[in-house]
């Protein structure tokens, strides 16, 4: 069995062959040590002739063609044909600090793990499409402590600290994990990854943090993500997600996890205010609901229309609270709070003696 398997998804990635193959020649690992598998989704350009050559003269590739489908249906592709002990899900266009893959792999065999989150950058490309299409920075980080813990319990961490990051690329896994607990991509929706790393991290017993950010996140216009980052498409992948997340929230209640239970509620929170902010109007006409496969999505919309304020007036009144509680923290670690109880001390002090 070969040590690691790396799947890399690609659609129309021709100008990015070269440049995956040469980040992972710089990983440290030798080619017997790990399997890249290619899954070709339907490219129309030159990408399959040129994974195909590299295959011929690499000796450790294997490339799969398939209708184009989606990164879902691609990356279930990918697992299924995976043979090493670990997984690594690679995105073609981003970038691997040199070495990472060894340092990762090596953390995951020494402790067992079932998977090790690690932390990433950003970086846009052309500079200027930051303004277009900002995304925060700490979402790719990873604040929690180092040490293996439960996965329920890194996941209550995660939702604690608003840092569930939905990347599978920054993370690895056992495969035998992921396999016996049927660990899958959500298929025909973009946002695809949020369910497997929601159910990877939920089902795995082992779990670690390296904090160090090794791995580059590149922002591009035109791409699948940022062409979804609203609208239609976006609105259907939350609810169907925010039904997904729900069940496993009813599984953690049925076991009496009430803080896993909590965790989860926090997401769906957020899914819904992303359904809110791209739902169309009205429901009934938006096209992927005029296929009856979606009637139970339709009323869901219909009703998450009507209730989603509700469930955003709690988050809202969440944050308030939250906000009002660290001004308080910060008022009582101010030097005029600390003089205000210095001088009041000796007159209170005073009282107390001559109510004796």
């Amino acid at each position: 069995m070969v040590r690691l398997s790396v799947v890399v998804p690609m659609f129309n990635a021709e100008r990015f062959v070269s440049h995956a193959f040469e980040v992972l020649d710089r990983q440290g690992l030798d080619r017997a040590d790990f399997e890249v598998i290619v899954v070709d989704d339907g490219s129309s350009d030159a990408t399959a002739a040129l994974v195909e050559g590299c295959a011929e003269v690499r000796g450790n590739v294997v490339v799969l063609h398939q209708e184009n489908a989606g990164a879902g249906v691609a990356r279930n592709r990918g697992m299924d044909a995976a043979q090493g002990r670990y997984l690594y899900f690679f995105d073609v266009d981003d970038d691997l600090d040199d070495g990472a893959l060894r340092i990762l792999l090596e953390h995951c065999e020494r402790d067992d793990l079932d998977i090790l989150f690690f932390g990433g950058r950003l970086r846009y490309e052309p500079a200027e499409c930051e303004s277009d299409y900002y995304q925060d920075p700490r979402y790719f980080e990873r604040r929690q402590a180092s040490g293996v813990v439960d996965g329920e319990d890194m996941f209550i961490r995660q939702s604690a600290d608003g840092n569930f990051c939905a990347q599978p690329c920054l993370l690895m896994t056992k495969l035998e994990t992921m396999r016996s607990q049927g660990i899958r991509f959500a298929e025909g929706i973009v946002n695809e990854d949020n369910l497997f790393v929601l159910q990877a991290t939920l089902r795995s017993r082992r779990v670690d943090v390296d904090p160090a950010l090794r791995y580059t996140y590149v922002v591009r216009p035109n791409t699948v993500t940022t062409d979804n980052r609203t609208g239609g498409k976006r609105f259907l992948a939350h609810m169907v997600l925010a039904q997904e997340f729900e069940l496993e929230r009813q599984r953690a209640i049925a076991c009496g996890k009430d803080r896993l239970a909590e965790a989860i509620g926090a997401i769906i929170i957020w899914f819904m205010g992303i359904i809110e902010e791209n739902c169309p109007e009205p429901v009934e006409e938006f096209k992927p609901f005029s296929d009856p496969r979606f009637s139970e999505l339709a009323m869901a919309a219909r009703f998450v229309q009507q209730d989603v304020r509700g469930l955003r007036s709690i988050r809202e009144e969440r944050e308030r609270a939250e906000r009002a509680e660290a001004r308080v923290v910060e008022l009582e670690a101010s030097t005029t709070w600390r003089v205000g109880r210095a001088v009041t001390a000796l007159p209170r002090a005073l009282k107390r003696a001559l109510s004796r």
